[in-house]
């Protein structure tokens, strides 16, 4: 089965489809090509894959910035045109779309040329690019089933969870230690914000770091993003082998392995991860997502019980120092959100989304 995978900017929009093509990979036999930009994470992590990569022209509006969004309509076009002539030299059986801005030129040259298409998005309120192409495809694949009120075609809508990868199922609380350096006999905070890192994460943290090592059963697996990475380390070297600062973590299934708290964003890919391992967890939404996805993406969660949110407002009232510090004094609360979180876990979504590919390439 030949299948065009598109998606990317940020690992939230790559890993799910990654997770789609392992699950079909394990199903059927498939000739894979991504298409990203030059720019996305998808051109640092595809081709060490091993997957066929090209890209296109094409980039996000600068919400902030007018002037950088002149060439935007000039891209688009463009776009069309070299996703059109790449689908036409590689003749997909089906073209895959996980959202973010390159999606739309790739799906939308798959629906001009009359082929096979699926969308799968990961918010609780769906992107632009999903609820303008919606209608014109196969299926669309759903993370929340509250999502199905921002469409008006209800057809093709699929409610199958975000599909997150097998291998964060496979290590154990050993591995992580071995790997990170870690003591077995203190509890770890794992502290990340995305593939690039978060900014207003790590200096909240590096705020109260002192008061946090004042708990001496208490150490930090912290993923920085590479460019805060010398600050941190520099800030953090008076406690020792109690931080292990990295710039980014490929393997997160050992991060998590290793975790008994997590402070993270509220990503959706993020949040499906979370709730596929059963992790405590405190989610520092970032105020300036789109639409406010990740603080609702992190409510559905609270509402439940099976989360605590602080917003980035709330950090200096002190609320991310409360919050932290009150969950690793209570490990009965912990244990209680990591029971509840699971409940909202997929761990089948990318089986499923494969799935429902394969029957529409068949059909």
């Amino acid at each position: 089965m030949r299948v065009v995978l598109t998606g990317g900017g940020t690992g939230g929009h790559l890993y799910p489809g990654l997770a789609i093509i392992e699950e079909l990979n394990r199903k059927v036999e498939c000739k894979i090509l991504f298409i990203g930009t030059k720019r996305g994470l998808e051109a640092r992590v595809v081709p060490d894959l091993g997957y066929e990569f090209r890209t296109v022209w094409i980039s996000g509006l600068k919400r902030r910035k007018i002037f950088s969004n002149i060439i935007f309509p000039l891209k688009m076009i463009v776009s069309l045109f070299q996703a059109l002539w790449i689908l036409k030299r590689f003749q997909p059986d089906v073209v895959v779309g996980t959202g973010g801005y390159v999606s739309w030129p790739v799906l939308t040259a798959s629906i001009l040329l009359g082929g096979k298409t699926v969308i799968q998005e990961q918010n609780r309120v769906p992107g632009l690019v999903t609820k303008i192409l919606a209608p014109y495809v196969g299926s669309v694949h759903l993370s929340f089933e509250d999502s199905i009120r921002f469409f008006k075609k209800k057809s093709n809508l699929k409610i199958s969870g975000n599909p997150t990868r097998k291998e964060l199922d496979n290590y154990s609380k050993e591995d992580g230690y071995r790997r990170f350096g870690l003591m077995s006999e203190k509890k770890t905070l794992f502290v990340f914000g995305g593939s690039q890192g978060a900014q207003a994460i790590n200096q909240a943290v590096l705020g109260i770091l002192d008061r946090l090592m004042n708990e001496n059963d208490l150490q930090i697996l912290w993923a920085t993003g590479p460019r805060w990475l010398n600050e941190i380390k520099k800030k953090t070297e008076i406690f020792g082998n109690r931080i292990c600062a990295l710039p980014y973590i490929k393997n997160m299934g050992l991060a998590y392995a290793v975790s008994d708290l997590v402070v993270c964003r509220a990503g959706a890919t993020t949040v499906a991860e979370i709730t596929r391992v059963g992790l405590p967890v405190i989610f520092i939404p970032f105020a300036g997502a789109a639409n406010g996805h990740q603080e609702k993406n992190a409510r559905l969660l609270w509402e439940s019980g099976a989360a605590e949110i602080v917003l980035e407002s709330e950090i200096p009232q002190g609320k991310l120092e409360r919050t932290i510090l009150s969950l690793i004094k209570k490990p009965a609360r912990r244990k209680e959100i990591a029971t509840k979180v699971r409940k909202f876990g997929r761990p089948d979504a990318a089986s499923v989304i494969a799935e429902d590919i394969i029957s529409q390439v068949k059909g």
